[in-house]
This record gives structure tokens, sequence and C-alpha cells, in this order.
């Protein structure tokens, strides 16, 4: 994105100025915003400034009328904007090194520098700015009409008309939004440059200096209005409709959408992140693939260092971030639908971010040094890179696991397990000091202490879960007693930094939690030796914390309704259960819930299909299969859709 804080070139510098429309060629090569002096006000605007107001305005005056004249419509058309100056052009000089003979080539011959206009070196791929703008601009529009319904929506006509857009806050709202979003969201996605941000929100201190400063550029005006509005969810108190401050940001979309640069995968991934903290709208596994594509596209998925990259140290530490970011934000929502990731971990050798304090990087370098030491204090960004690290990992176990359909003998599937069993012990060896919570607590459960020890159990989970659910080669006692204890730490972990707190959770947090529960209570039916390690007292505590948390989603999102109840069902009959083996030690406990009227409650089948309706993983399906044994599935609760789909 163009640097704000860079000095421009005026008229009577040394580079003349060839006067092209709507940047000069000086500023284009300089990739700066092109300025002319107004001699009535003397305020320097863009050389198209005129074109981007008339541009604007008629972009408002549409959408005014189609949301007057047509409510029903799932999008808001808009004309085609002015393009946005133009970021630069990065070019791929070849490396001469015989060890990447076999990789170094390819990756050189595979990236072609397409010299239009915004657009960056394209990647061989599957997709072209056409096609992926034309597919991903309708999805986003979709969101506008399914948002959030737990924060405050903004009056509507009797048509049902979307909300409107609204102004950025003042300063001080806006800081307090964007110190939410920067310290509870940023610190696991880093995929936008807070200092170039805060840039941008210093100019809402004076409002007449800021509409000089913007000059209507979508850019800074799209990102504003995206951090605001997922600061709005998380401090719902402000005031602010996040709603609101969201449709601002889409009249800016189409503007950056139109060009395959880094600002686009940016754009895609606040979409993104807003839709992982919203109950209803387009799914972030649908959106972090979609950001995840275009970084293949643009090759972001290769070692810079291989293709010996030119761009200035900001822009490679950039791409590296939003690359891992949205392959991490694709991972955790495949791994929680059960869906296979769209890029396989064995072909990514793009390298990690550097574990440096953001202050230090800039256009003009890097001012201080990279963390090169787990004695040396951790920064944001080490914190990001391990989040990056396990959620990488958790893609792998879905890979090597649960997407292998050829994995047919059990002997290979435990050397499989063994592997990635060492490498999640290395994971959690090599954990960094947990996150210090902001001041006023966390709002993320990220930043929390228990975050690196709860992604540590529900990895056990997953990678043990395949064999304990195996009936045809049984998993011996440990693995269920690492299964029990796992799902026990989990939910007690949630329990604790839910009840009291303001964090705010996630659907993949809904997916966690109800998945250890329910392995809880697997491991307790169908393991003698987890029933005979397991105290009554334990199992109630256990079973109240997971109900709890349930509890407290289901009051947000009414959608969670059906985990809540199907949970509070199977975990009372599997207290019933250990209430009566505990009076008489010669009963033998059933291995799965038989179904009839006594044992369940009658709408356990309208649960188990609400469960489906809000988006139901493998992991989980099998689980409740073996539970509750060929529960019917009434036709009208089985034929609903799913927002994650």
């Amino acid at each position: 994105m163009p640097d704000p804080s860079r000095s421009r070139p005026k008229r009577g510098a040394a580079q003349r100025c060839d006067e092209q429309v709507p940047a000069c060629s000086n500023c284009r090569r300089n990739n700066l915003v092109c300025l002319v002096e107004d001699p009535a006000t003397k305020r320097h605007q863009p050389r198209n400034y005129l074109e981007t107001l008339e541009q604007r305005v008629i972009l408002l005056e549409n959408m005014l009328q189609d949301a007057r004249s047509s409510a029903t419509s799932d999008s808001v058309p808009s004309p085609n904007g002015p393009p946005v100056a133009n970021p630069g052009h990065a070019s791929i000089a070849p490396v001469d090194d015989d060890r990447n003979d076999l990789g170094g080539l390819p990756s050189i011959i595979g990236t072609l520098s397409l010299n239009a206009a915004g657009a960056e070196p394209s990647y061989l791929g599957p997709s072209s700015t056409f096609a992926f703008a034309r597919f991903i601009k309708p999805s986003l529009r979709q969101v506008v009409s399914s948002l959030s319904p737990n924060v405050s929506r903004p009056a509507a006509d009797a048509h049902g008309a979307i909300p409107e857009p609204c102004p950025l806050p003042d300063y001080r709202a806006a800081v307090r939004l964007s110190n939410a979003y920067f310290q509870n969201i940023h610190p696991q996605y880093p995929f936008i440059h807070e200092p170039t941000f805060r840039v941008w929100e210093a100019a809402l201190e004076d409002p007449f200096e800021g509409i000089s400063t913007f000059a209507y550029n979508p850019v800074p005006l799209y990102f504003l209005n995206m951090v605001y509005a997922i600061g709005a969810i998380l401090l719902p108190s402000t005031g602010y409709s996040a709603e609101q401050l969201y449709v601002s940001a889409m009249l800016y979309i189409d503007d950056i959408l139109c060009h395959d640069n880094l600002q686009c995968i940016q754009a895609i991934l606040c979409c993104a992140a807003y839709s992982l903290r919203s109950s209803k709208g387009i799914s972030h596994w649908k959106l972090g693939g979609q950001a995840l594509r275009q970084c293949v596209n643009l090759g972001y998925h290769r070692s810079q260092r291989r293709l010996r990259s030119i761009l200035n140290p900001l822009q490679q530490e950039m791409q590296k971030r939003a690359f891992w970011s949205a392959y991490v934000m694709e991972c955790s929502a495949a791994v929680m639908l059960g869906r296979p990731l769209s890029l396989h971990f064995r072909e990514i050798d793009a390298e990690f971010p550097l574990d440096i304090e953001e202050t230090y990087l800039s256009q003009t370098g890097i001012c201080g040094s990279p963390r090169s030491s787990p004695a040396e204090p951790p920064t944001m960004m080490t914190h990001a890179i391990h989040g990056f690290r396990i959620r990488s990992l958790l893609g792998c176990i879905q890979t090597a696991l649960y997407s292998d359909s050829t994995l047919l003998y059990p002997d290979i599937r435990k050397v499989r397990v063994q592997e990635l069993s060492t490498d999640l012990g290395k994971w959690k060896a090599e954990s960094p000091p947990p996150m210090i919570p902001p001041e006023g607590g966390a709002l993320s459960y990220f930043v929390t202490p228990d975050w690196y020890e709860t992604n540590y159990n529900y990895a056990v989970l997953q990678l043990y879960r395949i064999q304990i659910t195996d009936t045809k080669d049984p998993a011996p006692d440990e693995i269920f007693l690492k299964c029990l204890y796992a799902a026990k730490a989990l939910c007690h972990s949630y329990r604790r930094q839910s009840i009291g707190k303001p964090i705010t959770y996630t659907w993949s947090a809904l997916h966690e939690l109800f998945l250890a529960g329910l392995t809880y209570l697997y491991c307790l039916w169908t393991s003698p030796t987890a029933r005979e390690a397991s105290r009554h007292d334990q199992v109630s505590s256990t079973c109240m914390d997971c109900t709890m948390v349930l509890v407290i989603l289901a009051e947000r999102w009414p959608d969670a309704a059906p985990y809540r109840d199907v949970f509070d069902a199977l975990a009372s009959r599997t207290m019933t259960m250990m209430a009566d083996l505990q009076q008489d030690h010669n009963l033998v406990a059933p291995t799965a819930l038989v179904p009839g009227k006594d044992t369940y409650p009658e709408q356990l089948p309208q649960w188990v299909a609400g469960i489906e309706d809000a988006g139901l993983s493998v992991g989980v399906d099998w689980l409740l299969s073996e539970l509750i044994d060929d529960v019917p599935i009434p036709q009208q609760y089985a034929d609903g859709g799913s927002w994650t789909g």
C-alpha cells in the first residue's frame, strides 16, 4: 500500500511532473499518491480528486436507490470505482544455487510479472483477476444480509432494508476500538501493519485534515472501517454498530478487490476475521480459502530467499504474514468442518515472518534485530508464529489421518500418529511464556494464559480420536486415558476463562469444546479403565463445566443451542450410568446409548439435526454415531443448509 508517512514531491521539485492522470510517472514509480495544490484553498489533493468524488457520489446514490427499491437483493450494486494508486511492481531475480536445482528454477519460472496496474507478480495457478473478482465480490455481499445479531442492530424499514453506512468514530472511540482489535485479534492474525494503520487513524483527530489526508482513498477508508467493525463486536458497549461500520467498509472494497495484490488479500482476511466473530454470514472457511488461493496465485507460498525477491523488507514481511494468516485460518476451519485442506503443508516452503517488534519494520528497512533465542523476551510475533505452528500441525493431522482415503492399514496409521505425536511434543516443549492479557482483560481466548495448553489438548484429541473410535483394532488403555485427561483439561480450561470474563468466543471454540465433551463421555462409555480412573465428583465437575460454557454460547448464538441440549442429555445419561456402576460394581456399562424413550429425550433427534444444520464435522459425527446408535433423524430437520457451507 502507498506509504502515507513518506514525503511527496511537489511542483517545482527536482523531478518534474508530467501531469498524467490519475498519477504522474514519478509518483507511480515511487509508490506515492500524486498530489496537486488547489489554488483557492492551498490544500493538496489527488490529481483525480474530482473524478473520485463523482464516482463516490454515484456509488452512494445507487446504493440508496437499491436499498429502497429492492430489499430482497443479496448484493449491493456499485459502479466500477477508479483504481487506487499503483503500489509498485515487484520483480524476481534468479538464484544461482546448485542446492535448489529441483525447487528454485521451477519457482522462478512459475512466477510471471504481469505488468498491469496494481498487479503483483502472479504465480501460475488456477485463478485470474477477472474470475477471482467476479466470484468473491458477490460472496462478500452476502455477509451484509446476514450479519451478527448479537450487536445492536440499526433500525430497518418495513421492507427490511440493510443497515446504512455510518461515519467513522470520533478519535477517542476509534482508538479504543482499534486497541481492542490489535490487542486481541492482531496477535494471532497479524496481516495488517499496525504503524501504517496508526498513521491513518491519527488523521481522525482533525476531521478536516483527515479528509485531506485520505482524499477519499479507498484503501485507508476500508481498513479503518473494518478494524473498527471487528472492534465493535469485541466491545459492543461502545455504542458503535459493527454492522454499520462493516457496510461502510463495503463501499470501498470494490476498488481493492479489482487488483491482484497484497491489499486484496488483506481485505479478504479482514472479512474473514469479521466472520470469525459473527454468528451469521459467509463462513471463514470460504473467505480464508479464497485469501489462501490468492496467496498461491501470487506465489506467497514459496520461499522469498529462493526467489530472491527485491521487495522492501516491510512488503516481504507483510506478504509472509498475510500468507500464514490465510493458511492457518483455512486450516482451522477445515479441521473444524472435517474438510480437506486446499494447500498441503508439504507444498509450502515460505518462511515464517521475522520474530521482531512491529515498530522495527518500515519501508526503509529493519531497525532492530529479530529474536534469536528462547531466553529473549517474547514479542507479539513470537506468539503469532507459535500459533501458526500448532494450526499447521493440526492441518497435517487432518491430512495424514482423516483426509487420506488410501489409509487402510492400521500399522501405517500408527506410524503416522507416532510421528505427529513427536512433532506435537516438540511444539509444546518450545512454547514461549503465555501472553500477558491486555489491560482491561482479554477479549480473545488467544491472549489468555490457557491458550497453549488448550490447543495442545485439542491436538491430542484430534491425533488419537481416530484410534479410540476404531472398533476393528481397539486402542490400548493408555490412549483412552490420554484422550480422557485431555478432554477433561480442555473443558476445565474453557470454563475457567469464560465465567465472569469478557472473552468473546468463536465457532471454532464451540466446536473444540463440544468435541472435548463428547470425547470425555465416549471414553467413559467405552473404556473400563477410563471409568475406573474417574470418580463420580470428577465426572460431575467436568460435565458441569462443559455445560456451563455451552449455555453461555447458546445465549449469544441461538444456533449453538442444539450443541448445549445434546451434550446435556448425554451427560445426564452418563452420570446415571456412573452412579449405577458405583452402587453395583458387578454391573457392566454398555458401549453406547441404546435408543429408547427411557434413555434419551424425545427431542434428541431434532437436536442432533440442529447440530448438522449448524455445521457438523466428521469427528463430531463419528462420536455421536457411536454414542447414539442409529438415532432416527426426521426428514424435516435434516434438509436445512449450513452457514458454514
